[in-house]
């Protein structure tokens, strides 16, 4: 059967949207959010073309950025995305960035993850790390070979970029989970016959 005129120019008008890069990348602004996802402060931050030998000045030159703090890092629009990017904590430690494009993320995290989550051999609790540009919508997790995913898990709301969530799963003695994650955009991940009693921490993607 014909699909009506109106509902084919919608679902054309959707696939081009969900094709089309996002105004951020489309627009070539190198511009982002730096996320400490480390236990110290951020004492300085560099963010200089590829390849550029001298830093220049610190960002933060008015105070440190905390444990969980966000700095908005501006770029002027110049057709250059691809940036090399230097963060240095209150302790002395340094952690570089080479060669990464700003105009394909919203937010960059830079820091150690904080300690990892105390559990037993049977717990099959985890920590959600979210290292994507997107928020991550929903998250699902069922004992492994299930074919209904069940409920979200993220009943508080959406995990943004670079941040993190503890992920209660009750003890019933099993450790063999189907995970599946999908973020803001609609894009999802799937892993099956993860052994969580084995996992602290899960990055994604």
């Amino acid at each position: 059967m014909a699909r009506p005129p109106l509902l084919g120019l919608l679902a054309t008008l959707a696939l081009a949207l969900a094709l089309a890069p996002s105004a951020h990348a489309q627009g070539g602004d190198a511009s982002f959010t730096l996320v400490n996802r480390g236990p110290v402060p951020l004492r300085e931050v560099f963010v200089t073309p590829a390849g550029d030998a001298n830093w220049g000045r610190n960002r933060l030159d008015r105070a440190a950025l905390p444990p969980g703090g966000r700095f908005e890092v501006r770029r002027r629009r110049d057709g250059n995305c691809i940036m090399d990017i230097r963060a240095v904590f209150a302790d002395g430690r340094t952690e570089d960035r080479r060669g990464l494009n700003t105009c394909a993320v919203d937010a960059v995290a830079v820091g150690e993850p904080v300690a990892s989550v105390a559990k037993g051999s049977d717990d099959p609790s985890f920590r959600l790390v979210n290292r994507g540009s997107q928020p991550i919508a929903e998250l699902f997790a069922t004992p492994a070979g299930m074919t209904n995913w069940g409920q979200n898990r993220l009943v508080e709301g959406a995990l943004p970029p670079a941040t993190e969530k503890l992920v209660r799963i009750a003890r019933t003695g099993n450790c063999l989970f189907d995970l599946k994650v999908v973020f803001a955009d609609g894009k999802a991940l799937e892993k099956h016959h993860a052994d969580l009693c084995r996992i602290t921490d899960l990055p994604v993607p």
